[in-house]
This record gives structure tokens, C-alpha cells and sequence, in this order.
């Protein structure tokens, strides 16, 4: 009997041991689901959190056991606050955003501790006067991976024309070169993505051409901006007579190299073939490029007896970059259906065309962003599904290696904050965080990618405290095992910190 019990104890023991170590933030009575808040990560010994109450904005500060230091608000902000972005550096922080004040579109800057005090005061990068009728959103910001560079770009069109004006920063917001082009431009057919820049100040970014925002298109260019070059450079994709979606860059700053994939088509709104990737260099040099059709097996994996519709609803999430060149690509099944109207995949793609404005906006979903709970028509209905994850590694030369799937089934009504997933990147795996239910619970499922492609279920994450729901889609890594999940516990916004550095196999 001595011996049972000595087991028994032993083993809630080591389960208590390996179980991961969860804290949670203190919560505020204002903090509500129809706040906006972003975890800016860990600056110093302390983790940053903003939040958006209406015309009131915060910035909260826990140390390392997740106790409050400060929740400040931020009083030099206010209703007229357009757009916020933030670049943290390990001992204090830059927040970027535009006010206006009556007709002029301000570009400020202000620097903090990491204790969230302001350093000095808020000063300006850049100022547009708009129309009265204009889009007040103009400014766009890109941080380089060192976050050594920081681009603050808009875009505005006149008649056929559109106008770039951007300007290049250091990691002090110091000016280092401003850029302006011409481009011509139809608000009905042609499409740019967000700027991005490379360590070395390099811009990418694309341009594609439609016959409307929702169909495919077999007329794409990757443009790309040197360091202390006059001009642009263009390398039209090769596409033959394929159709692309979305084009995806992923910049290699260890190879000097921009990913370009996109989903490939052989008919113009077909059924979706398989992936189209290419590289190139930073003068727009195409080194090779693949159409990588998608393999049988992987079809009869995910199918639900619509076999050449499997990938339909496949969107790129995510692309892991490896030194030798090759790369891992996450994509994920999703899809919504609204009363009243049918699921288009190009609405989701390339979002409104801003007809009425003067101003150039890309904004590729809401996909990376909390949407607060009155941000939802509660006047119909709009059901959310999403669904498998599907891994894909590529080779440097540009073939497939292999495939795989993550299973899931994730459905919720007027509400998609807790579905989809979250990953942690270790190094020799990647964990991928998603709700799942088991036994009538909805418990946080932990599945990891391995190096050879296949997948490793660990203990689900649990709470030792009853009432607090995870959102894993918005998980935030701030260590090499640590991360930070908001949460809602009795119908307020907290923050918990996980460690998973002890995971268990189930």
C-alpha cells in the first residue's frame, strides 16, 4: 500500500513539475471585450501591453511575474489618434502614429522606457494636408528585421497616376534618404501590396493587375528599391498561362534573397493547383522560380468529398525561413458565410477598393488583429470556420521535401477572435496553439512540427484557475519558450504568460 501511494504521489508530482507555468496580468474594470489591445512584448525585465478604451489609450507594465508596475494613460493622445505601431528594442521602445488637427495629417514619434514612461517629448516625422473628403489614414510604417531600419511611407492617387512618398529611418527615427516615384495606376484593376525593407534598407514590394478585385491574375511584378539607387527596379513574373491570388514576400535577410509565393491557378477563378514561389535578389534579379503542384495524397488528407476544391480556401499564414535558403510555408483553411450573401475568397483577399479616397490603402484583413466585439454586425449572421493547417517544406533549390497536415475544425458565430491558431517558433520545432474541444471543454491543443515533418501532440495547456479563455490566435513570443496569449476571465481583456519549456508528450 506504502509503495501505491508513494507512486501515485511521485507521479502528480513530476505532472505538476512538467506541467506549463502559467501567470496571469491583474484585469480593470474598463477592460472589456470592446477594447483594442496589442502586446508590444518584453522591453527590459518587463512586458508592455497597449490598449484602446474609445478616445482613452494605455499602456500597462508587469514585470516577469506578470505583477502590474504601471497601467498609464497616455494623455498627449486623444480622439483625433488615426494609426499606432510600435518598435521595441531591448531597453525602451518608439511609438509611431498619426493625429490630425484640422486639416493636417501628422506623423509623430514618441520614445519610452521599459517602464512605459515617455522620454523627452512626442515630435513629428512627417505631415500631409488632406481634403475634407480625403481618407485621413494615409501614413503606413515597415520595420526591417534588426530593426535597424523603419520605413513610414502613403500612397496617393491623382487621375492615373499614383504617387510614393517614403522615408527611411534609422534606429534613432533619424531621416536617412526620402524617396518619391510615379507609377500609373487603375483603382479598378491594379493592386500593390505593403512596402517592406530589408536590414540593409532595401524596399519590396508588389504590384498585380485584375480584371476586378475578385478574380485571379496572370499580370504580377515584384518591385524593389536599392540602397542609394535613383530608380526602381521591376521583374514581371513569369506565369505563363497560370493564374496567382495573393502574392506573399517574405524577405531573406540571411541570403540576401525576397520569397515571393503565391497560390497558382490553371484557370482564371479555377480550382486551386498548388504553390507558385520564386527568388530573386535585391536588384529584382530573379534567381529560379516553381509551380509545385500539390500532391494527391495531400488532397485526399484534408478532402471532404470535394476533392478538386480542397485548397480553396487555403490562405498563407505564415513562412519560417531557413538558413541554407529553404523554407517551411503554413497555410490554413478559412472561410466565412453571412446570411444573405455567398463566401467569395477575393473579398477576403484584396478587401475594398477606398473608391472615395484619394489615398492608397493596402489592408489585407483582419487577420493579425483583435476585432473588439461591437466590431460585429450583430444584425445578421456570420458564421467563421477555420479549419486544417497545412505544412509544406521547400527546399533551397525550390522543391517540395514534404507535406503535412494539423488537423482542426474551428467554427463560431459573430465571433472569430478565439479560432485559428498561434505558434511558437524553438528553434528545433514549432508549436501551434489552437482551441480545440475535448470531453464538452475547450482546452488550448499544443502540436508540434518537427524538423523531418512530422507532428508531436503535448499536453494540452491548461489552467490551473477556472473562467479564463485563451485566445491563441494573438500569442505573442517574448522568450525562447515564453509567450504572452490574452485572455478574457469574466468577461474582461488579461494577459497570461506561458512557459512551455517543460512540455510532456501526451
Amino acid at each position: 500500500m506504502k509503495r501505491i501511494i508513494f507512486f501515485v504521489f511521485s507521479l502528480l508530482f513530476s505532472l505538476q513539475i512538467f506541467a506549463q507555468e502559467i501567470l496571469y496580468s491583474p484585469t480593470h474594470r474598463d477592460d472589456d471585450v470592446d477594447i483594442y489591445f496589442d502586446i508590444l512584448g518584453k522591453v527590459g525585465n518587463n512586458f508592455i501591453f497597449y490598449k484602446g478604451l474609445g478616445t482613452r489609450h494605455f499602456l500597462q507594465v508587469v514585470d516577469n511575474k506578470m505583477k502590474e508596475i504601471s497601467n498609464e494613460r497616455l494623455k498627449f493622445l486623444d480622439d483625433r489618434l488615426l494609426n499606432i505601431d510600435f518598435v521595441l528594442y531591448p531597453d525602451y521602445f518608439y511609438m509611431i502614429y498619426q493625429k490630425q488637427k484640422n486639416r493636417v495629417i501628422y506623423c509623430n514619434a514618441a520614445k519610452f522606457n521599459d517602464k512605459g514612461q515617455m522620454l523627452g517629448n512626442e515630435f513629428t516625422l512627417d505631415t500631409t494636408k488632406v481634403g475634407m473628403f480625403d481618407n485621413n489614414k494615409i501614413y503606413s510604417t515597415a520595420i526591417s528585421e534588426d530593426k535597424k531600419k523603419i520605413l513610414i511611407y502613403k500612397m496617393r492617387f491623382t487621375g492615373d497616376e499614383l504617387t510614393l512618398v517614403s522615408k527611411r529611418l534609422n534606429e534613432n527615427l533619424a531621416t536617412t534618404d526620402s524617396l518619391r516615384y510615379l507609377f500609373h495606376y487603375n483603382k479598378y484593376r491594379d493592386v500593390y501590396s505593403d512596402l517592406q525593407i530589408a536590414n540593409d534598407g532595401s524596399i519590396v514590394f508588389s504590384k498585380q493587375v485584375t480584371r476586378g478585385n475578385r478574380e485571379t491574375s496572370n499580370n504580377a511584378e515584384i518591385y524593389t528599391i536599392p540602397v542609394n539607387a535613383d530608380k526602381y527596379q521591376v521583374l514581371p513574373l513569369s506565369l505563363g498561362d497560370k493564374y496567382i491570388d495573393e502574392v506573399r514576400i517574405k524577405i531573406d535577410n540571411l541570403n540576401n534573397n525576397f520569397l515571393v509565393n503565391s497560390f497558382y491557378y490553371i484557370k482564371k477563378n479555377g480550382n486551386i493547383e498548388g504553390l507558385f514561389t520564386a527568388l530573386l535578389n535585391k536588384n529584382a534579379m530573379l534567381g529560379k522560380q516553381a509551380f509545385i503542384a500539390f500532391p494527391d495524397s495531400l488532397r485526399a488528407k484534408i478532402t471532404e468529398g470535394k476533392y478538386r476544391s480542397a485548397f480553396d480556401d487555403m490562405f498563407v499564414r505564415n513562412t519560417f525561413l531557413k538558413k541554407d535558403g529553404s523554407f517551411i510555408l503554413v497555410a490554413e483553411d478559412y472561410s466565412s458565410q453571412t446570411s444573405g450573401s455567398n463566401w467569395n475568397r477575393w473579398d477576403y483577399l484584396y478587401g475594398s477598393p477606398y473608391y472615395n479616397s484619394n489615398y492608397y490603402n493596402y489592408y489585407p484583413g483582419y487577420y493579425n488583429y483583435y476585432r473588439p466585439y461591437n466590431n460585429y454586425n450583430r444584425n445578421q449572421v456570420t458564421r467563421y470556420t477555420y479549419n486544417n493547417i497545412m505544412l509544406m517544406s521547400i527546399d533551397s533549390s525550390l522543391k517540395p521535401v514534404w507535406t503535412n497536415i494539423v488537423l482542426k475544425n474551428q467554427t463560431d458565430d459573430n465571433n472569430e477572435n478565439y479560432l485559428s491558431y498561434g505558434y511558437v517558433n524553438v528553434g528545433k520545432e514549432i508549436y501551434f496553439l489552437f482551441l480545440e474541444k475535448i470531453r464538452n471543454q475547450q482546452v488550448v491543443s499544443n502540436q508540434a512540427l518537427t524538423a523531418d515533418g512530422s507532428i508531436t501532440r503535448y499536453a494540452t495547456l491548461k489552467s490551473r484557475e477556472k473562467g479564463y479563455h485563451f485566445m491563441p490566435r494573438f500569442t505573442r513570443q517574448v522568450g525562447l519558450y515564453e509567450v504572452i496569449i490574452p485572455v478574457v476571465y469574466r468577461g474582461l481583456i488579461c494577459f497570461a504568460k506561458v512557459d512551455f519549456s517543460k512540455n510532456t508528450v501526451q
